[in-house]
């Protein structure tokens, strides 16, 4: 799964969306929020289950007025990030400026039991239906969700039943659509501005080798493992030195939040860069961590692997 706010994130969530994480089993879970945009991925070759660390996901997105190109009426939400505990979903954090910001019958810690869309009946999602659940928040502006929750600390007896009018929210505007690319299409050029030196790059200057990508952030739970495993990849694969480069994409608001938190995790052994919401966009992140293997003709091999090392050392063997 992926992580991220309040009690998942290591620093506090800028105007973000943070998308369910997937889960423990080793494909992983998501964190989403509560529009219920977000996709899953199709396994393809090299394309294994996106993986998603530990119980919550750092989902980022889909609570929301989804992205223009989603191409659907269904684009606005309630603001609110879900989790999954054990078999429970969980609200992770409530987005400022959203309809259950305003209306305050929601907190973070409520468990969501069942979700109704206008006057038809409840549909149940517990037992960690998360994406289930994302599908039945999100829907048309102006339109009524209905969710019956157990507040924070109570027991199943204080069950209640609240209503929200979904409404836009921009905030989420900067993330992609969640449909990952596939294997075979062509990588998108993007521009980023490398850490280290504070210029800007493009990907298209590390044509020839294969490329990792990993998108992520300071304020993302599941992405500090993912980062820290990153690190270890250079001295546990010496061969990949000038074939393999391995670059993380931070699209936290600013470069110096990059900068600060990455000198204080001491992780230098990647290629350390930050990207703007054109890049988020073009590679269609619609949470994080995200990572996609790029071979040397700048095609996909895969879009969220559990084992990176496996596809790259696939990639280099003698053709």
């Amino acid at each position: 799964m992926m992580i991220s706010p309040n009690a998942l994130e290591p620093t506090a969530a800028p105007h973000f969306r943070c998308r369910a994480a997937r889960a423990c089993f080793r494909a992983s879970c998501r964190w989403a929020s509560l529009s219920g945009g977000s996709r899953w991925f199709v396994r393809q070759p090299y394309n294994y289950p996106a993986v998603r660390i530990l119980g919550y996901l750092a989902l980022v997105l889909w609570l929301t007025a989804g992205a223009a190109e989603v191409g659907s009426d269904k684009t606005a939400g309630v603001g609110v990030v879900l989790g999954v505990e054990g078999q429970n979903i969980v609200v992770k954090r409530i987005l400022p400026d959203s309809p259950a910001a305003a209306q305050k019958d929601i907190h973070v810690g409520d468990r969501i039991l069942a979700v109704a869309q206008d006057k038809e009946p409840a549909v149940q999602v517990q037992g960690g239906k998360l994406r289930q659940a994302l599908a039945l928040f999100r829907g048309p502006k102006g339109t009524t969700v209905r969710l019956t929750i157990v507040p924070f600390g109570e027991d199943d007896s204080r069950v209640r039943v609240v209503s929200f009018v979904r409404g836009e929210l921009k905030e989420l505007a900067r993330w992609g659509d969640g449909v990952l690319l596939t294997t075979g299409m062509k990588a998108p050029d993007i521009e980023m501005v490398g850490l280290a030196s504070g210029t800007s790059e493009r990907l298209s200057d590390y044509a020839g080798k294969i490329i990792v990508l990993e998108f992520w952030a300071t304020w993302c739970g599941p992405c500090q493992p993912k980062m820290a495993d990153l690190q270890t990849y250079s001295d546990k694969y010496p061969d990949w030195k000038g074939k393999v480069v391995l670059i993380t994409a931070s699209v936290d608001d600013n470069e110096d939040t990059a900068t600060k938190h990455l000198k204080t995790k001491g992780w230098g052994q990647t290629h350390n860069v930050w990207v703007r919401t054109d890049a988020i966009k073009v590679y269609h992140v619609d949470g994080i961590p995200t990572a996609y293997v790029i071979d040397r003709q700048g095609k996909i091999l895969a879009a969220n692997p559990v084992d990176i090392p496996e596809i790259v050392n696939h990639e280099l063997q003698p053709r």
